[in-house]
């Protein structure tokens, strides 16, 4: 072993030693569900007549527990939104942040507050990326339907709210909890704490029943529409979104309006109103990326046509889309950007007859 890799591990070692996991951290633990795993929902299972094969072919779903925790007496870094108890990071509570950086982490007296210490109880409910609508769907709005399922009577740890986020927290009857809005740079006490495995993102890759059921009860709560009325063919429009953008993605909008699908930014409309739209869907068509998480309020035989940058190629839609009855295709697109990066903008634009082509082939399985 060289002199190195000896300090590393050795280093690895004591972050370990130094860390608590979040059993080691509760004083209580609740089965919340347990998830099989199950195979993938595809158009023609993955591989058309033609021989084209969808991308994620063969993928499953993970079988896990979810649980919820009692954390006490302890303290949250909102930057990297990592508790620490008696000093010591709860590993488990990190959502990807480098583990260096939680292991490195400590509590500060100069940015600590023990404003909320007088709230006898509250629950986490978010992750670090907190302005994403894809992880507010995945992962907070699946905590607040299971806390409103146990009928909780605590208060929330939020982030300054967006208007949208808001809306979700009053959809399910917390308008009026107490709420710890948090700020970047601060620690903050805590006496209590509610914390859930979907806050970690513990369930994104896995079909959720209690997910499930969140998004089917909040869709018929804001007045979407029965199954065999929907009529819309959808093409979700990134417009101003910088990550991964492509640079002719107007050009494949209008084709696809062109087509007969309806072109959408869904951030234009309500949370209730992206409901309503979405449940209307037979199909829809997009790519990788937040928007794609209205997927979660469409209806069971769905058609979902995923465009997937190759240098990110993330099956969290399809995780989504098998758990909610939908109907799976994505197609790899050449970006030109060399190795896996989340947010590199594509260095070509989009095949458009090619991908008006596959939505066209597409069509013929939806019901």
């Amino acid at each position: 072993m060289t002199f190195f890799k000896f300090i590393m591990s050795k280093l690895k070692r004591q972050s370990e030693q130094s860390s608590l996991t979040l059993a080691q951290a509760s004083s209580g633990v609740t089965e919340l569900e347990a998830p099989v795993s199950y195979p993938a929902l595809m158009v023609e299972g993955g591989v058309l007549p033609d021989g084209s094969r969808s991308v994620f072919y063969g993928w499953q779903s993970k079988a896990l527990t979810l649980r919820q925790y009692i954390l006490s007496k302890v303290v949250l870094d909102r930057s990297l939104m990592v508790f620490l108890k008696n000093g010591h990071p709860v590993a488990e509570t990190s959502y990807l942040q480098p583990p260096d950086a939680v292991a490195a982490l400590t509590v500060r007296p100069g940015d600590l507050s023990k404003e909320f210490l007088k709230e006898p109880v509250m629950a986490a409910s978010f992750d670090h990326w907190d302005i994403n609508f894809f992880h507010w769907v995945r992962h907070t709005v699946p905590t607040f339907f299971a806390l409103r399922e146990a009928q909780y009577k605590g208060g929330f740890i939020l982030p300054y709210l967006q208007p949208w986020q808001a809306e979700t927290l009053k959809m399910n009857g917390f308008e009026n909890a107490p709420q710890a809005t948090t700020h970047h740079g601060h620690q903050y006490a805590f006496k209590q704490v509610i914390y859930t495995d979907y806050v970690r993102g513990l369930a994104d890759f896995s079909v959720s029943p209690l997910s499930a059921r969140a998004y089917h009860t909040l869709v018929a709560e804001a007045g979407g529409c029965k199954p065999d009325e929907r009529d819309l063919f959808i093409f979700i429009e990134r417009g101003s979104a910088s990550n991964r953008a492509m640079p002719n993605e107007a050009e494949l909008a209008e084709a696809m309006r062109e087509a007969g699908f309806t072109v959408i930014r869904p951030e234009t409309l309500s949370v209730a109103g992206q409901m309503r739209f979405f449940a209307r869907a037979r199909m829809v068509v997009g790519s990788l990326g937040a928007a794609m998480a209205n997927v979660a309020w469409c209806h069971p035989g769905t058609v979902v046509y995923e465009l997937v940058p190759a240098h990110h190629q993330n099956p969290c839609t399809l995780a989504l889309t098998t758990q909610m009855g939908l109907l799976y295709w994505g197609d790899l697109i050449e970006t030109g950007v060399e190795g896996d990066n989340h947010t590199a903008a594509s260095l070509r634009g989009f095949d458009v007859p090619a991908v008006i082509g596959r939505a066209k082939q597409l069509q013929q399985y939806v019901v």
